[in-house]
Parts: C-alpha cells; structure tokens; sequence
C-alpha cells in the first residue's frame, strides 16, 4: 500500500483505509473501567499492568484524562470539573454494565503540579494518595456495586528504570 500524500488524506489511490487492526473485534462490554491521566510516558507500562496482572487483556473501558481521578474529590471546589467526570463514568457503568472501577495514579504528573487546588505545599504523592482514597470512596457512594482498586505507578531502578504499581 502506498502512503498517502497531504492531499489524499488517510486512504489509498482506490479509496481503501490506510490500516486495518489486526486484533480481532470482540463486541462484549468490558465488566472494568480503568481511570487514569492521560501522560503518555505511562501508557505502555499501564497497558502492561492492566494486561499481565489485572487480567483484562486489552479488553477495558478508559477514561483517559490529565490528572486522573482528580475530579472526583473537586465536587464542592470545581464543580463542573467533578460534573464532568462524573456523567461518563455514569454513562459507561450504566450502558457497558461495569463491575469493577480501577484508579491510577502516578509519579511526576504535571496536572497535580501545575494545576494543584488546595494547600500549596502538600507532597504531590500525599495529595494523589489522599485523592485516591477519597475518590474511591466517593465511587463506593455513587456506584454500591462497583469493587473498585486504586493504584500509584512510580518509577524504580534502572537503569533505566521500570514503572512499578502499588496498591492504595
């Protein structure tokens, strides 16, 4: 297949699609949902996580935004930022049936650095467990059906080093 030019777009001379995905479709509904930032940096070593020790192969719901969960402990202090969080995850437990929620949190993340609401000088790592805990409990309170588990990724060794997750 040839590459597209600029002006072709993303199909070919005869108007085909540029990829087709080698995994198969599986029409089920994922029973878990997995909240997480949006770092790149994280990505494959979650994707790892998720697959080799949670044991939901690439089979998930991913709510995928800066900060994580954050939102859901912003209720009385942000509330369009919780509002927010909140209707997807309402959509997704309701329309896909979830039973599980996952949480993780990570080291060195630029939402809880740069955006920080409260005390100015509370340890990240502190203030992302803290929003953890908090956060699934208010899970608990919204979803009772939902078993929900929370994680912090940080890195270790190296090197280089390697992501490892710790249980909340």
């Amino acid at each position: 297949m040839q590459r597209p030019t600029q002006d072709e777009g993303h199909r070919d001379d005869a108007g085909s699609p540029v990829f087709s995905a080698s995994a198969p479709w599986d029409g089920s509904r994922p029973d878990t949902l997995v909240v997480c930032c949006a770092d790149g940096r994280w990505s494959a070593a979650i994707q790892e996580f998720l697959a080799a020790h949670l044991g939901t192969t690439c089979h998930a719901d991913i709510i995928s935004v800066p900060g994580g969960i954050e939102p859901l402990t912003l209720m009385d202090v942000v509330p369009k930022d919780f509002s927010f969080l909140r209707r997807r995850l309402e959509a997704l437990v309701q329309g896909h049936g979830t039973r599980r929620l996952v949480a993780i949190a990570h080291e060195d993340c630029s939402w809880y650095r740069v955006h920080r609401v409260g005390p100015v000088k509370v340890d990240l790592r502190t203030r992302q467990l803290h929003d953890l805990r908090r956060a699934a409990a208010r899970i608990h309170a919204m979803f009772p059906q939902i078993a929900v588990e929370t994680y912090y990724a940080r890195l270790a060794g190296g090197p280089p080093p390697r992501v490892v997750f710790e249980v909340v």
